[in-house]
């Protein structure tokens, strides 16, 4: 038998819980969001026929079809905030979808842009958008609209202080991902820089995936949701900044040992972050870990390029020989004690339900 739901879990029928039923429902709404977009689109700005279907089919190919779990970490967080008030859901429902889909559409945005700077192929088991037939570098006006459409619900769904609120959280998060974005591409592009595995610190890769990866990922779901059920106050937020920020930090470790250790056919994926000379958690522990002479192969080896497989090799070599996957091991327990100890020191003021469900869902993950 599955485990029983509370009644204000489904105000609409929904069981929100459940991803697999969650997500067709999910995709219903952003049907809804998209035509009326478009619809405001069409009346106010005297677009043509045209216009409206080159709209229309970008908004369908770019937004949906993804896994959905930001969207759905603040439809969980929303319902455990009400409980935790002893609201009903019902009254936060449609507001909660709305910012779910705003989370989702500030996805695709950054989806739609990085798949260019990275010079993706494909995206969600189709080509990526700027390779469609006719889109090309148009694709780059199409991330700015998407971040537009987002702003759009905002205003439409929001007043008061929540829409204040909303609007300067979502803006905030965006430049810090776009920061964080920044940081990581010039990683990637410095390959023969004198000095360049000095600036590799622990410091200076925590700044990268902490921007990058954790505001937008876990802490946008989380404060969307707070502030739909009201809770504005600096304490609250920024609580549950220091938790998403501890968990985003460990989600991306756990990522970048995937992608040297994960079994393609699992995490879906070849991985390419020795090929393209990321800075990530193996390569900063190995630095601080190794002799001169391990650390004169590696910056002889790493980021050769994808076609250099022998060079990979030599790197995953030095990376076993300093016994990194074992210093992962004890990593994933401290972090875990980390972020277990930051959910109890803001129970009282957080739904610390919606927290611990997401440290045991990426806890040890294998994908």
């Amino acid at each position: 038998m599955g485990s029983a739901v509370e009644p204000q879990e489904v105000a609409s029928g929904i069981n929100w819980r459940d991803a697999k039923e969650a997500r067709p429902e999910m995709n219903k709404y952003i049907k809804e969001f998209s035509k009326d977009f478009v619809g405001y689109i069409e009346k106010n700005y005297e677009w043509p026929d045209v216009g409206v279907e080159r709209l229309t089919r970008m908004l369908d190919y770019t937004v949906p079809g993804g896994k959905y779990n930001r969207g759905l970490l603040v439809l969980w967080t929303a319902i455990d905030t009400c409980k935790m008030k002893g609201l009903n859901f019902g009254s936060v429902e449609k507001k909660a979808v709305v910012l779910a889909w705003c989370v989702e559409i500030l996805q695709a945005c950054f989806l739609v842009s990085d798949d260019i700077m990275d010079n993706s192929v494909t995206r969600r088991g189709k080509p990526c958008w700027y390779k469609v037939q006719g889109v090309g570098l148009d694709a780059i006006n199409d991330a700015l609209i998407l971040e537009s459409f987002l702003f759009y619900l905002i205003e439409k769904y929001f007043d008061g202080e929540q829409y204040v609120a909303l609007m300067k959280l979502f803006h905030d998060v965006s430049l810090k991902t776009q920061m964080g974005q920044m940081l990581d591409t010039m990683s990637e592009k410095a390959k023969g820089k004198e000095g360049i595995f000095d600036t590799f610190t622990m410091k200076y890769y925590t700044r990268i995936i902490k921007y990058k990866t954790a505001f937008y990922s876990f802490y946008l779901p989380a404060a969307s949701a707070l502030i739909a059920c009201g809770l504005t106050s600096k304490e609250v937020l920024c609580g549950a900044e220091e938790i998403c920020v501890a968990m985003g930090i460990k989600f991306q470790i756990e990522d970048d040992f995937l992608d040297c250790y994960g079994k393609p056919e699992v995490i879906g994926k070849v991985g390419t972050d020795i090929f393209d000379h990321k800075c990530t958690w193996l390569l900063v522990m190995a630095l601080q870990m190794m002799t001169k002479e391990q650390r004169a192969t590696l910056e002889a080896n790493y980021g050769n390029g994808i076609e250099d497989k022998k060079a990979e090799a030599t790197v995953k070599g030095i990376y076993k020989d300093l016994k990194l996957e074992e210093v992962y091991e004890k990593q994933e327990t401290d972090s875990y004690a980390e972020c277990e100890a930051l959910i109890n020191k803001y129970s009282s003021i957080l739904p610390s339900e919606t927290f611990v469900r997401l440290l045991k869902k990426i806890h040890k993950r294998e994908k």
